[in-house]
């Protein structure tokens, strides 16, 4: 045994000889201290790796497929990405939909007649969430608002942009022209609102 022990040694061993085990009361423990970007990197760097693995294994399986497997693999991915862009039309459709009336606008089927939903999936069926949004932005400015006019003034105002007068008031004037018949529907009028 070595005789050149240090006092610090010295005092963390037991009579029997064994180290004591260190006071962990006044020190805090690093143990839950993980370097999660450096974590990440790592994952990242594995799942690079094994992309390229998969690629590499991919490659090699075709290499050594005959003609007639080429050609119905090739079928299959062909009707995979069929598929995969006919249900994301339909997902597509849905979400221009839903988006839509979140902006408050109520589409019928009749619309999708004008609107090619297919240009907001992918080749891989994934749906271009802000290409809808921003399709449905451009839709809501040029649609009519609620209340407003898309053409003439069918509000029963007077044309000049001014809200309409009460019929009280509508009433009132036709008396002081003298016009008995416009001041009795329009107290008919009134009598059937109330």
């Amino acid at each position: 045994m070595n005789n050149d022990i240090t006092e610090e040694q010295a005092a963390t061993e037991q009579p029997g000889g064994e180290p004591d085990e260190p006071n962990t009361t006044d020190q805090a423990p690093a143990r839950d201290e993980v370097d999660w970007k450096a974590l990440a990197r790592k994952w990242e760097q594995r799942a690079k790796e094994n992309r390229r693995a998969a690629e590499e294994l991919e490659k090699l399986r075709q290499e050594r497929m005959t003609e007639t497997e080429k050609a119905v693999a090739e079928a299959e991915r062909r009707a995979r990405a069929e598929a995969a862009r006919e249900y994301g039309a339909r997902l597509a459709r849905a979400e221009f939909r839903a988006y839509a009336a979140s902006k408050g606008l109520t589409l019928g089927d009749d619309v999708f007649d004008l609107i090619d939903t297919t240009k907001f999936v992918g080749d891989d069926g994934e749906i271009d969430e802000a290409a809808i949004k921003q399709a449905v932005a451009k839709l809501a400015k040029l649609a009519p608002k609620p209340g407003g006019t898309s053409g003439g003034d069918f509000t029963g105002g007077n044309g000049g942009g001014t809200p309409p007068k009460s019929l009280a008031d509508q009433i009132r004037e036709a008396e002081q022209r003298g016009d008995w018949r416009t001041a009795r529907r329009l107290k008919t009028q009134l009598i059937v609102q109330q």
